[in-house]
């Protein structure tokens, strides 16, 4: 077994085969506990919103109560009816088809003192009838009476009302004050209307919204009103309470709903996953096949090859289809066989690094130092190099008032400003000093040299930067001494003492400026 997984191909493979069953495994625990609870909770709300439609529909119809008997209450009509004017609305309106036309069951005048007026409907045989007040044969209606009148007296405000009535049976009922309709007279009475909730009723309520649903009285509960059962993989039971009359009852909506969206999206997961189960399969035997092309054959090689460097006085040269190759493999051979090349690299970087500035990032003095003197060595530069000094005008004052961080800061972006004038044309851009710059200018002249001075010098002014205590002037300037290679100036230290002469006398002049070393010039020390 040891030997057995010292093979990287043995080894990758049980890899790979872990990494299967695990992948298997957490799409089997994906599916249980991630999926499955989305689907049933998707499930959940579908069946919640079906029985809000239902509700919904319920309530368009409690709507069309409302209308229908506030049509009748604002009616001048029945407004006089109450009043006792209009004897003749008895015979030309409370008839037996009025209530079949408005599918009602009960229709109830009620007067100014709540006392019934007048009642047409239908007592528990089913007969018509139609009374002044609640004498027999219309006493079926005293107890509807007598509902009315505690729901008045307890102080009901003076406006349409529907409920949902859960005993003595299922009805919709609405009540509206009666109004004269040209004026706003006082209320004449109430009129109540009663629609029972029958079979017929239900079942064009089933046409209308496409569920299959019952309505039945229920006490009254707590809590959550939906209630879900799933009775087969095909449908589920789902039923809904809504408020009703008296308060301790209410109006049970049960509906019987299909599983479609559930069983096609629990379908399509289970595809899914036998789908990505035997991809999964395929995978690995490809990405085996892979290896072994595109890794453990090269790999193989390139050990043997490492195995000769110890085994050979001379150095064997690397198979070119190592060499060669595009990927991290053969980067790996092209990098080993250049590691020596690569270190001195390193080392010729680390040097690199001591020769900048660490704030700037431009050269400091060492490697300006050793670039001049690299150009003066080079054939056909004599009187055609030049150099600039370049100093930041009251320095010390602008770190007086707005800080060390901020005087790094106006360094900072002088030194870009001076790199982004002047390296481009192949001058370096040197800092050394405190707030000292120096430029060399390889094959330049003096004249060509204090055309950039000047543009350089300009270039500082277009940066603007607040410099409020300067007695220069309201923003950073700077003063730039330019000299160049002469008959007296051979070496680096006397062209740079000459441009710094001129820088002094730049600064003598006013600062701000550009002055540029002449041979009548006298070298003096510097007192900035």
């Amino acid at each position: 077994m040891t030997s057995m997984l010292n093979s990287l191909r043995n080894r990758f493979l049980l890899s790979l085969c872990t990494v299967l069953c695990l992948a298997l495994l957490a799409l089997v625990l994906i599916a249980r506990y991630q999926i499955m609870p989305i689907l049933l909770e998707d499930e959940e709300q579908y069946a919640s919103a079906e029985l809000d439609r239902a509700g919904r529909a319920l309530g368009a119809e409690l709507n069309h109560m409302r209308r229908l008997v506030e049509d009748w209450a604002h009616w001048d009509d029945s407004y006089d009816f109450v009043r006792g004017e209009r004897p003749q609305y008895i015979d030309s309106n409370l008839y037996e088809s009025t209530l079949e036309t408005l599918d009602l069951e009960m229709m109830l005048f009620m007067d100014a003192d709540n006392e019934p007026y007048w009642v047409m409907g239908y007592d528990a045989e089913g007969e018509f009838t139609s009374c002044p007040g609640t004498m027999p044969p219309c006493d079926w209606a005293a107890f509807a009476v007598s509902f009315l009148d505690r729901r008045i007296s307890s102080g009901l405000e003076e406006a349409s009302h529907t409920w949902l009535l859960a005993q003595p049976e299922l009805a919709m009922a609405a009540l509206s004050p009666i109004h004269q309709s040209r004026d706003e007279s006082p209320a004449a009475g109430w009129l109540a209307i009663v629609r029972p909730l029958s079979d017929a009723w239900v079942e064009q309520l089933r046409d209308t919204t496409g569920i299959e649903l019952e309505l039945s009285p229920t006490p009254a509960q707590e809590g959550s009103t939906l209630q879900l059962e799933r009775i087969s993989p095909t449908h589920m039971a789902a039923s809904h309470l809504i408020p009703a009359l008296p308060p301790s009852h209410a109006v049970r909506i049960d509906a019987l709903l299909p599983r479609q969206r559930y069983q096609a999206s629990l379908e399509t997961f289970r595809f899914a996953l036998y789908w990505t189960s035997g991809v999964l399969i395929v995978t690995l035997l490809i990405v085996l096949w892979l290896l072994e092309r595109m890794v453990l054959a090269p790999m193989r090689q390139f050990a043997r090859y490492t195995q000769r460097l110890h085994q050979e006085m001379v150095t064997p040269v690397m198979p070119e289809s190592l060499a060669a190759r595009h990927d991290e493999i053969g980067t790996l051979a092209r990098e080993f066989r250049r590691l020596l090349k690569h270190q001195q690299q390193q080392s010729a970087r680390l040097l690199e690094l001591t020769l900048h500035d660490p704030l700037t990032g431009v050269a400091n003095r060492r490697l300006f130092d050793e670039r001049f003197a690299e150009v003066l060595k080079r054939p056909g530069q004599h009187h055609r190099t030049a150099a600039m000094m370049i100093d930041i005008d009251h320095f010390k004052l602008y770190n007086d008032h707005y800080g060390h961080q901020a005087g790094d800061a106006c360094l900072i972006t002088l030194a870009q400003c001076m790199e982004q004038q002047l390296s481009n044309q192949g001058f370096l851009v040197a800092r050394t000093g405190g707030e000292e710059f120096s430029v060399l200018l390889p094959d330049t002249s003096l004249d060509t040299a204090l055309t950039h001075a000047q543009q350089l010098l300009q270039a500082v002014n277009d940066l603007a930067l607040p410099h409020e205590y300067s007695p220069t002037g309201s923003i950073v300037t700077v003063s730039i001494g330019v000299a160049a290679q002469q008959a007296d100036l051979l070496t680096p230290g006397d062209i740079m003492r000459a441009a710094d002469q001129a820088m002094y006398q730049a600064k003598s002049g006013g600062r701000n400026r550009v002055e540029a070393y002449r041979t009548s010039d006298r070298l003096s020390p510097i007192d900035r």
